[in-house]
């Protein structure tokens, strides 16, 4: 066999390991884990007593005010405007978060959404819990009940699959429970 056509065999084995090499390295690196979820409410002390209380998030990670021109920039505030907020989270591991932001110095308007159904848009934020009927009894507590259900999306003989309700926090995030079958 000739150097030219041994060279040419070794380039033909070797390209399509340079063409995947190239492809990974043109990907993009990959989103790492949803870290928390950040809310903008009307009312800290009764969002704080709603994901603390109602959904579950005991632990207060941090807590405080932030005011100047880069959050003015970032959140599109006017001058003056800050925010004063808290970050919840369930016992473990610093993940699933939810961070509560209330504006002050300016007036927020709230997102419009058509009532008794969901929303092009809109978000759920999705929690297992334990016990639907300790949620509802906690819920009516702050006169709030949930939506719907509990419900399972199949119930028949032969699978029944978790509860599940709907609910919505006090600015109308829309929340599922699950309670594992």
């Amino acid at each position: 066999m000739t150097t030219d056509r041994r060279a040419l065999l070794i380039g033909s084995a070797l390209a399509p390991a340079a063409l995947a090499t190239a492809a990974v390295a043109q990907t993009a690196p990959s989103t790492g884990q949803l870290v928390r979820c950040a809310l903008f409410v009307s009312d800290l002390e009764s969002s704080t007593v709603f994901y603390r209380d109602v959904i579950g998030l005991p632990e207060l990670l941090f807590e405080g005010a932030l005011q100047g021109a880069p959050l003015e920039r970032l959140l599109g505030l006017a001058e003056g405007a800050g925010v004063r907020f808290r970050i919840l989270k369930a016992e473990g591991p610093p993940y699933g978060m939810i961070a509560l932001f209330q504006v002050t110095g300016q007036a927020l308007t709230r997102v419009a959404k058509t009532e008794g159904t969901v929303n092009i848009g809109e978000s759920v934020l999705v929690f297992h819990r334990p016990d639907l009927d300790a949620v509802a009894t906690r819920l009516a507590g702050i006169n709030q009940a949930f939506l719907s259900g509990p419900e399972r999306l199949v119930d028949t003989p032969q699978r029944q699959t978790d509860r599940e309700v709907m609910l919505r926090d006090p600015d109308g995030v829309l929340i599922n429970l699950i309670e594992r079958a």
